[in-house]
């Protein structure tokens, strides 16, 4: 059988990764069981990360992030399903440690998607493979549920690591598991994945920065593109280093950003229809 439309969960490929993300956002729009219990998880893990920059504790830091390596069970992201190009923990620390300065000059920061936004280089990839190791538990619960129906019996069992929300920590447990070739499956809900995240650096300038700058200035006499071709460039990361410098002086406009975010997921069909899933992964 083949199709998305017979099915709750992506159907990868289990030879080579599908170019798709787990999205921090389809997850908090989504309203099923699933999605809320996994909306409280990653709040929390967010939560006590920014926490943790915000008091510029590295070792904290370094304990939160410390199994959030790569994670090729739900062959989901870049690579081969073997040797993705997610970071390890070290990697991330170092690709975050930005945040430490930021979240402490930026008192809005707080959600996961406040990340992308603000740190060059941390996207898709990086945070699909993050979002797949705090919510392992979930994912595998899911992944029972799914295989109860499609009645395949677990192979065998498995201890991993997951984060609790309830604790404010990762803890170990031991779950059945799904194996083909000696190699764990872990199913995705069908609903939190896509192509690209809607939200970063260049949206949020462009929608809220850009329309900020013209309205204060009393501009409105001019289009917002005309605003935005005339925004001074400079630096191959010159849209990171705008977005922090306004929202430094003005951390209420990502607040505003926030509230907007779910507009734009519900105006761009955030979630992917099951014909263009089966695009992306039927080809």
């Amino acid at each position: 059988m083949k199709g998305h439309k017979n099915f709750d969960f992506v159907d990868v490929s289990l030879k080579s990764d599908t170019r798709l993300f787990i999205d921090p956002c389809l997850i908090e729009c989504a309203k099923d069981t699933w999605s809320l219990k996994a909306t409280n998880v990653m709040s929390t893990f967010f939560e006590c990360l920014f926490q943790a920059f915000q008091a510029d504790d590295p070792r904290a830091v370094h304990i939160l992030l410390a199994h959030a390596g790569e994670q090729n069970a739900t062959r989901l992201g870049f690579g081969n399903g073997e040797n993705g190009k997610g970071k390890t923990a070290e990697g991330l620390f170092e690709s975050l440690r930005e945040l430490s300065r930021l979240s402490r000059e930026i008192p809005t920061i707080g959600k996961v998607q406040d990340i992308p936004v603000l740190v060059k280089g941390v996207a898709e990839d990086c945070m699909s493979d993050l979002l797949t190791n705090i919510l392992y538990e979930q994912l595998n619960a899911f992944t029972a549920q799914q295989m109860a129906k499609w009645k395949y019996s677990a192979q065998g069992e498995k201890m991993f690591w997951t984060f609790d929300a309830n604790n404010r920590e990762w803890i170990q447990v031991v779950r059945p598991t799904w194996f083909l070739n000696g190699k764990e499956i872990l199913l995705v809900p069908k609903w939190i994945v896509r192509k690209n995240f809607l939200f970063k650096a260049h949206q949020y300038l462009n929608v809220v920065i850009i329309e900020r700058i013209r309205d204060d200035n009393g501009w409105q006499d001019l289009k917002k593109i005309d605003v935005w071709n005339n925004f001074p460039r400079t630096g191959k990361h010159w849209e990171y280093e705008k977005v922090i410098e306004y929202t430094k002086e003005h951390p209420d406009a990502l607040l505003e950003y926030h509230r907007r975010i779910q507009k734009y997921y519900g105006r761009a069909n955030g979630i992917m229809t099951d014909d263009a899933l089966d695009k992306v992964v039927y080809v």
